[in-house]
């Protein structure tokens, strides 16, 4: 056989050759990559949201729709204060989804577009944002059946026939159950807290960048809540402290009957994209 005519031998690499190795693909491998961010940033987008705020007014219309809304609602139910309880405690764990117009904003902002009223996502977010909004509100009910539950069994309705929200802590500190009870809505707050904070950290953000970045492939809502997952996974010890500022400025707000809100809420809604900013690298 001559030379020309010898069969070519295909050399094949072993499974264990570095050389035939590709990358996994994965959820973490597919999904942007998620930047550190330290105590110190914290302020920086509270700093950069207050600025935003300022530059665009409007976003207090927000503030004002989400502090009357809450009013009325905490009017309608302060005879029946574990109702009022749990429209207060909706506000905040709904809020990511609610700031969707300040983040629409501040995302124009970015963008050297015309601010507007902020109601732009309506087009630009399709039925996605109602979607992660029906999930809140889901867990949001899931946490009030169970504290409502919680109370009926440790205290056989006594804590529920009393007057008025303001009177709450008080009937609740003074027996032992009442103490059982109020460890037991705490510990529940947190546990729940921390699983919405997580799923709507980034959420919302991220629909909204990847839309209008590319809008010939718009980015899912479980995708996005994959990104906010990832991100709460990467720094969960800055983004717990994150979710504590929140929840004391939303105390400042209870505290003010909601007046404070008028300004917090769209103050936190641009801090929130700018912590989206530096959190999760899009380019």
């Amino acid at each position: 056989m001559h030379e020309k005519d010898e069969i070519p031998v295909v050399q094949r690499a072993y499974p264990e050759d570095l050389g035939e190795t590709h990358p996994e693909h994965t959820p973490e491998t597919e999904s942007p990559t998620i930047r550190e961010v330290t105590p110190e940033d914290l302020g920086t987008w509270l700093g950069k949201g207050w600025r935003d705020l300022w530059q665009m007014p409007v976003a207090l219309v927000h503030g004002l729709v989400i502090a009357l809304a809450g009013l009325v609602l905490i009017s309608l139910s302060w005879n029946q204060p574990w109702m009022a309880f749990s429209f207060l405690a909706g506000i905040l764990l709904l809020g990511p989804v609610l700031a969707v117009g300040v983040n629409y904003l501040a995302l124009q902002r970015e963008r050297g577009e015309p601010g507007g009223a902020g109601l732009g996502w309506l087009g630009a977010l399709g039925g996605s944002v109602w979607a992660f909004a029906a999930l809140l509100a889901l867990l949001f009910v899931i946490w009030a059946s169970f504290v409502w539950m919680w109370i009926a069994v440790l205290n056989i309705g006594e804590l529920a026939v009393m007057g008025q929200l303001h009177h709450l802590i008080g009937a609740m500190l003074s027996s032992g159950a009442g103490i059982v009870s109020l460890i037991g809505v705490v510990v529940a707050a947190i546990v729940f807290g921390l699983v919405v904070f997580a799923l709507s950290l980034a959420t919302i953000p991220a629909l909204l960048d990847h839309r209008v970045r590319d809008e010939a492939a718009q980015k899912s809502l479980i995708e996005s809540i994959g990104v906010s997952l990832k991100a709460f996974n990467h720094n969960p010890g800055p983004l717990i402290l994150w979710g504590l500022v929140i929840t004391a400025l939303f105390m400042v707000s209870v505290a003010t009957a909601l007046l404070a809100l008028i300004v917090i809420f769209p103050w936190l809604g641009f801090a929130m994209w700018h912590g989206y900013r530096d959190l999760v690298a899009t380019t």
